[in-house]
């Protein structure tokens, strides 16, 4: 990447992102066009994979978001970059909606555990570190005031929760975030996450 002119606000995430709300509600309402509970049954398990791949994607963009914030606030700690191409800079944003999306991945994460127990019959077992990404996304989100005023890599604040990085963590950071860039490949930045959390 190159950072001469600045840091890019998104390196290159925002292409592979799917609406988790709307996807989610579309599974659901083709679900409950089944009449009989034997064939909502059926069709969850059809779905379930991709239940879960939707929500793996979505906390995986995250993670990436969080990833991207810790390299940037801590690679150019000494030598603060602009950041390009905010589209929050300077917005009146509403907490609400800005959380909107975070916070029904969290209440989602606990529906579809209670959905494998009735669908299913089964528990299905989700990784607790899901969560643990959401809660300090959206904490990340509110103590930088919903990115409104991240002119620089300097304004960005990282949650108590991100561990210290060395030069060779931000590099591996760096590496992963590029490659993930160009395959699309989300998930794969679980390779370094416990780089930060």
């Amino acid at each position: 990447m190159d950072f001469s002119k600045g840091v890019l606000f998104d390196p290159g995430y925002s292409k592979y992102t799917l609406a988790f709300s709307q996807n989610i509600d579309a599974a659901y309402n083709l679900l409950f066009t089944m009449k009989s509970m034997h064939q909502r049954k059926f069709k969850f398990q059809m779905i379930y994979p991709q239940l879960l791949k939707l929500l793996e994607h979505t906390v995986s963009f995250y993670l990436g978001c969080l990833l991207w914030a810790t390299f940037i606030s801590k690679n150019f700690e000494n030598n603060p970059k602009d950041i390009l191409d905010n589209c929050y800079i300077g917005k009146n944003v509403n907490e609400e909606e800005m959380l909107f999306e975070v916070n029904y991945a969290i209440s989602y994460f606990d529906k579809l555990k209670k959905d494998c127990k009735y669908y299913l019959g089964k528990d299905c077992n989700l990784p607790k570190e899901w969560v643990e990404i959401f809660e300090v996304y959206k904490n990340f989100l509110k103590i930088n005031n919903f990115l409104v005023d991240a002119k620089s890599t300097a304004d960005i604040k990282l949650p108590t929760e991100i561990k210290q990085v060395s030069d060779d963590d931000l590099n591996q950071i760096l590496k992963k975030i590029e490659e993930v860039i160009i395959n699309g490949e989300l998930k794969n930045l679980f390779d370094v996450k416990s780089l930060i959390l």
